[in-house]
Order: structure tokens, then sequence, then C-alpha cells
């Protein structure tokens, strides 16, 4: 049997971090099912994506990211297993040229393209509030309506990486013309809570793993924020005005936005403008009858990308009281770090002193009587 080397290519924020997080935390269990993960640590990932699509990523361009595609792409050639499994959203804004030169250097094998889509409104909701992690300060309602009214020529870097990435049509022109049609599968992510689940077992399905060689339950899924939540991120960065540097990463971005803010209770879902609605719809009829007359693999349900305004609330205006309400917590969280951190810091330094004291008595213990205090009497009066 030919072996079979499946590329995921996108799109962002649907699955993708905890796939990846899945495929390195089981590598040696799907080695020993024929089923390789050709990466040396679990960033490369990134780094082979950048080599490939020639990019820089916030104006900057690592020297190290060069040949790392090569070196991946070699690895899966070597591999005598039936499978080979690789995976980054960001791969779905390849050319063709790139795309066609990805496909040729993992062969010789059956080379198959995985696309995972969600309904674009989800999209566009989910991409605002990462492009607000990542310190911009545009609103939603201005987001949206210039990514409706202007498509890919909305205002850098939102048009190309929204239109670009997370359209399953346009992203994967390049990649269906770099292997048959049938050989291009797309996976649809169901709404609801459970869509994680579903993603990873029509994956799964695809590639051939069972579910039974992945064990999920360690594997967290990034909490999206709510609209209260994302505002107040995009307020502070506003007042920080990029003032924390290389410190913005781990203090907002991680630290902030993954998890404190995440991770409050009744968030209000982030949802589409009214006035968009029925654009959205017609969008996405277009986008379903694209999908089906590509001919592609559909894995789930192209009903799936249909957007549902049910339930939700518009995005603008926030609440006051909500607003108010997570920048309380936001405070009280941080003063809880600050407290343990400075904890931390009492007990290093208080670890530090008798470290020093430790090390005198240690000195001091080996230094002879003599030498520590003279000698002792002869016994005579």
């Amino acid at each position: 049997m030919e072996k079979q080397i499946y590329l995921h290519v996108g799109a962002p924020l649907v699955g993708a971090d905890a796939l990846q997080a899945a495929l390195w935390h089981h590598g040696p269990t799907l080695a020993a099912h024929g089923v390789c993960y050709p990466l040396q640590d679990p960033h490369q990932h990134f780094a082979m994506t950048m080599d490939l699509r020639e990019m820089a990523w916030g104006g900057h361009r690592d020297p190290a990211w060069n040949g790392v595609w090569d070196r991946v792409a070699g690895r899966a050639r070597d591999w005598g297993g039936d499978r080979v499994v690789l995976s980054h959203e960001l791969l779905a804004g390849a050319t063709e040229a790139q795309a066609r030169r990805a496909v040729e250097s993992l062969g010789p094998g059956e080379v198959h393209i995985v696309f995972t889509a969600r309904d674009l409104a989800r999209q566009m909701a989910a991409d605002w509030q990462e492009h607000v992690k990542h310190q911009h300060t545009v609103t939603f309602d201005r987001f949206a309506d210039d990514l409706v009214l202007k498509g890919i020529e909305a205002p850098a870097p939102f048009g190309e990486m929204f239109w670009g990435l997370h359209d399953p049509v346009r992203a994967l022109a390049a990649w269906g013309a770099a292997v048959p049609p049938e050989r291009v599968h797309v996976i649809t992510a169901p709404p609801g809570e459970r869509a994680g689940a579903a993603l990873w077992r029509r994956f799964g399905e695809v590639t051939g793993i069972a579910p039974e060689w992945c064990d999920l339950s360690g594997v967290r899924e990034q909490e999206p924020l709510g609209l209260a939540e994302a505002e107040l991120l995009r307020r502070v960065n506003e007042r920080l005005g990029g003032a924390l540097g290389g410190e913005y990463e781990p203090l907002v971005r991680r630290h902030l936005g993954h998890e404190v803010l995440a991770d409050r209770a009744g968030r209000a879902e982030i949802v589409l403008p009214v006035r968009h609605h029925p654009w959205m719809r017609s969008r996405s009829e277009e986008l379903v009858d694209g999908l089906r007359a590509a001919g592609y693999d559909i894995v789930g349900d192209l009903a799936d990308l249909m957007p549902d305004f049910t339930g939700g609330v518009p995005a603008e205006p926030v609440d006051p009281a909500d607003l108010t309400g997570a920048a309380v917590e936001v405070i009280e969280a941080l003063l809880r770090d600050l407290a343990r951190a400075r904890e931390r810091v009492q007990l290093s330094e208080i670890n530090h002193e008798l470290g020093k004291v430790r090390e005198e008595l240690a000195r001091l213990s080996s230094v002879p009587a003599a030498r520590r205090g003279g000698r002792r009497g002869s016994g005579r009066g």
C-alpha cells in the first residue's frame, strides 16, 4: 500500500491547537501504529510554515526557519510506516507554487489535504478577538464592516488574514491544484460545545487514527473570550500602546487573555452586527455551493457552515455593567497574582539567605579546631 501523507492546512481557530497538541503528546503511540508526526519539537510546525511560505512574523524573520520545511519533509519521506500527518493552520495561505512544492517534497506517497472549517460568522468573531490578543485596537464593529464591505482589500492585516485563511474555497484553490479533488478533505465543525470532540473524531476518520490511540482528556481547547472580555482587552491595548514590548505575550495574551478573561463565567457571545446577517447568509450559501462544486470529500455536514444567529446578541454596544464586572474580576485576579509573586520572591530571598548560612556552616565544619578557636587547654593549672 502506498504511503498516505495527510497535510492539515487550516483553518485557524478551528481546533488546530488541540489537534497539534494531541499529535505531539501521543507521537510515540502513533508511531507504534505506523503514524508519523515528523517534528523534533512542538514548535517546529510554525517554523516549517514560515519557511515554506517565505514569511516574516511581526515584522521579523528568524534565520533559524530557513530549511526547516525540507528537513521535516525529509523525515516524512524517510518514514517506513504507512501514514504521515502534518499540521499548521497558516498553511492555508500558501500560493499555488508553494502548495505544489510542499506536495512534491513530501512524496513519494499519496498526499491528502485536510481543512477544518467552521461557519464564517463564528470565524469572524474568533478572528477579531485573536487580533485583539495580538495588541490590535480595532473595534469588532469596524472589523466586521471592513471585512464585509471591502473583502480581502480590508485594511492590513485583517483582510488578507481573514479571507485568505478562513474561506475554504479561496484557501483550497491553491492546494486543490496540487492534488486531485477527492484527496482534499473538508471537515466541518458542528455548532455547540462538543465541536472539538466531533472535529477530532472526524479527523481520525480521515487520517485513520483510532480514538484509543490518543487520550484527549489532558488537551485543553482554547476558550473564546466573551464580548465584554474582548472589549476590555481591546481598551487595555489602547492604553498600553505597545509599552510592554516583548512582555505583552506572556503577561497580556497568555495570562490575561487565555487564563483570567477566558475563565470568566457567563460570557456573552460575540455576534455579527444584525445589519450584516443577510449578507453573511448569502455569502455562506456561496461558500457551500463552491465547496460542493469543487468535488472535495466533505466530512460532516455542509449545513454546519451556515450561520446561526438565534439566541445571540449584537456585538455593539457593550453593556457598561458587563465591562465593569470584567474589569473588577481582572483587578482581583491580578492582585492575587501579585501577592503570590511577592510571596515567591520573599521565599526565594529567605532560601537564598539560608543557603548562605548553610555554606558558611559547612565551611566552618571543615576548618580544623586549632584554626577555629585555638588549641584546647593542656590540663595544667
